[in-house]
Order: structure tokens, then C-alpha cells, then sequence
């Protein structure tokens, strides 16, 4: 009998809110229970455990990375071993499109037909949109961690 009545004040007291004001009838049986006494105790020091900050240190390394990569998701892993994100074609294909604008600032200067000097402009600018818009859709996971760094900092 007293069992039943234990597991009904249990179950009262995991009801409350935290910092709740425990009833009177709950307070009674756990001055008489040492065993419900001792399980709430044992339940305190378990949450104030949990609430403290995981203090195991794991190693960061390119291995401990592959090792996650291979279990959590292997085809995509593979497949980003495969094909790495190469920044010197970016690069490269960045400075190719600089040396175009100032070829075409030559070229535009011998140029005396205006209609076809703002028409050579239009493609150059569209020529910088498009390959801004590729790169930033290429590196977007690059771009919103620096966002997401900055927004810490403010």
C-alpha cells in the first residue's frame, strides 16, 4: 500500500512547475518517506548534472571530421572527396573578367558609335551579375556562416 502511495506522490511532485511550491500533502509524506526523500535528492543532483556544460574534450581533427563524415552521410561525403571546391578557378576566371574591363575600356574609347558603346556595357555588367550570382549560389554555406558570425559579435 505504502508503494502506491509513493508512486502517486512521485508522480504529483514530477507534475510541478520548476520552483513550484511544493503542496503541504507531498511535503508531509517526504518528511515520513526516506525513500521518496532520497529519490527526489537523487533527482535534483541528476538535473543539476545535466544543466552543467559537457566538459569531455573531443579532438577537432581532419580525421575525427571523415570519420563522423563516413557514418552520418557517406555518399555525400565521397562525393565532396571527389570534387573539392577549387577557389583558383574562381580566381582566375575573376581576374580574366578585370583584364576584360580594361581591354574594354580601350576598345570602348576607339569606339565613336555610343549606341554600341551602351550595348558593349550592358553585356559586360550582365558578364559581372552572372558570375556573381554563380558564385555566391556555389559558396552560400560560406556566406551565411560569416553572417552567422557576424549577428554574434553585434
Amino acid at each position: 500500500m505504502a508503494n502506491k502511495e509513493c508512486e502517486k506522490i512521485m508522480d504529483q511532485y514530477l507534475e510541478l512547475d520548476k520552483n513550484e511550491r511544493v503542496p503541504l500533502s507531498i511535503t508531509l509524506h517526504l518528511f515520513f518517506c526516506r525513500k521518496c526523500r532520497t529519490q527526489i535528492k537523487m533527482l535534483s543532483l541528476a538535473e543539476k548534472e545535466a544543466g552543467k556544460p559537457f566538459k569531455i574534450q573531443v579532438p577537432f581533427t581532419d580525421k575525427s571530421i571523415e570519420a563522423v563524415m563516413m557514418q552520418v552521410a557517406p555518399e555525400a561525403y565521397k562525393k565532396i572527396k571527389k570534387d573539392p571546391i577549387s577557389m583558383a578557378n574562381w580566381v582566375i576566371s575573376g581576374i580574366v573578367m578585370i583584364l576584360l574591363v580594361f581591354i574594354s575600356v580601350i576598345f570602348t574609347n576607339t569606339l565613336n558609335n555610343r549606341t554600341l558603346m551602351i550595348a558593349y556595357g550592358l553585356l559586360l555588367a550582365g558578364c559581372v551579375t552572372v558570375y556573381c550570382s554563380i558564385f555566391i549560389s556555389c559558396n552560400i554555406d560560406f556566406f551565411i556562416k560569416k553572417m552567422a558570425v557576424a549577428k554574434q559579435h553585434i
